[in-house]
């Protein structure tokens, strides 16, 4: 991810997927919620998150039942990694990761990193 990121490579849903599944398969669920949130948020460009980050926002917060389907039919006819990365942001948020869009805080980014500079 870390590669990636530097890369400029935005995550995609199978990524999420595969990251998130190894980290559960060995029991770190945490670092498994932490990564789905960080990679998420990657999945949406710069652009998008400054032009809507209150829209955003307010379906990842929202209560209703709702809120699902409006995150799809608002971005059905863009890419779909917008609608999955809101609806993993939604995700995390329900469980009680609380969602910080400065992905550079995240402890698991400075754990990569950390591993990284040493190779």
């Amino acid at each position: 991810m870390d590669c990636m990121h530097k890369g400029g490579v935005p995550p995609d849903p199978a990524t999420c997927g595969h990251v998130f599944t190894t980290y559960v398969n060995q029991g770190f669920y945490n670092t498994a919620m932490e990564a789905l949130q960080v990679m998420s948020i990657h999945m949406l460009s710069e652009e998008d998150i400054n032009k809507n980050k209150t829209v955003f926002e307010e379906l990842i917060y929202a209560e209703d039942s709702e809120a699902e389907s409006r995150a799809l039919d608002l971005f059905k006819d863009s890419k779909e990694n917008v609608a999955v990365a809101l609806l993993n942001l939604r995700w995390c948020e329900m469980v009680g990761n609380p969602i910080s869009w400065l992905t550079n805080q995240s402890q698991w980014v400075k754990r990569l990193s950390a591993t990284n500079s040493f190779r």
